[in-house]
């Protein structure tokens, strides 16, 4: 049977994740610094810091999964950005997978970011095409990542793939993100400080989102993969519909602040490659996806 290791499963995405694996025929293996609050007697929960690389060698060592699926990594809204933990995990990832390829690993699933494009305006992001080239320390350490995996998979003989995530929203969303953060100003009567919100952003609502990380951990093929929709939404009409929902549109105060430097107008994925090679159905439209979180709430 395909024994799958999951690291980061008590994370936004990794969450959703661990629910999808959970639909497949297989042996579920997650590690975590503590064990995660949700339980299911199918998964085995292993204690350890991934951070520290004789750690990450150690898991592998006692689990030796088929099939790894690695999330974990530092993703503290407004901090991960710089945040000089990225170089610990990239220093740790290299230290995972080489492990998982020297213990007879067959299947490599890292979860990158749109954060290592350098975008076109008014382009998608194209896997094979668009230049990568991060501005951002965890843009940075996310592409060397790859670098590392394809050379520890030509290494040891392993199938790697890497998929790049672009604006997850959904259950579970920090509450420092942009979908929770409007939310509680709305439900309290507090105004909404924000941008101009002309940015156009491909919004995945996270269930998609881990489909598309599980489908591609059964997949056969080797590459970067989008994970997105291909649509892009500004972060306007993210605001304003849910503004209308809450029937306080008063309380919106656009261009309040400013953007973050760096950021670029355009981030939106082209998902061809992925509907050619893994048949992935259409995603949940954002305005289904707002819904489903708003009536979680009610």
């Amino acid at each position: 049977m395909m024994r799958v290791l999951i690291t980061g499963p008590s994370g936004f995405i990794g969450t959703h994740c661990l629910r999808r694996l959970l639909k497949e025929d297989c042996e579920i293996h997650a590690v975590n610094r503590t064990r995660a609050a949700e339980y299911n007697d199918r998964v085995t929960w292993h204690a350890a810091d991934l951070r520290d690389a004789a750690q990450a060698v150690a898991i592998i060592a006692r689990v030796r999964p088929t099939h790894l699926l690695h999330g974990a990594w530092v993703a503290t809204p407004k901090v991960y950005g710089h945040s000089p933990e990225n170089i610990a995990w990239l220093q740790s990832s290299i230290a995972l997978v080489g492990a998982f390829g020297e213990h007879g690993g067959i299947r490599f699933v890292g979860m990158g970011s749109s954060a290592e494009y350098a975008p076109a305006v008014g382009l998608p992001c194209i896997e094979d095409a668009t230049p990568i080239r991060p501005a951002t320390i965890y843009g940075k350490c996310k592409a060397a990542c790859w670098l590392g995996v394809q050379a520890a998979g030509q290494q040891h003989g392993f199938s790697s793939a890497w998929g790049r995530l672009f604006l997850p929203y959904g259950p579970g969303d920090p509450p420092q993100r942009l979908v929770p953060t409007v939310i509680a100003s709305l439900c309290s009567g507090q105004p909404v400080q924000i941008t101009h919100g002309a940015k156009k952003r491909d919004f995945i609502y996270a269930p998609d989102a881990a489909d598309l990380f599980v489908r591609l951990l059964l997949a056969p093929g080797n590459g970067a993969f989008n994970i997105g929709t291909g649509q892009a939404t500004t972060i306007r009409f993210v605001v304003e519909y849910l503004a209308a929902r809450y029937g306080k549109p008063e309380l919106l105060h656009f261009g309040a602040i400013g953007p973050l430097p760096g950021e670029p107008p355009f981030l939106v994925a082209d998902m061809q490659k992925v509907h050619d090679q893994l048949s992935w159905p259409a995603p949940t439209d954002i305005r289904s996806g707002l819904d489903q979180i708003l009536s979680s709430l009610d």
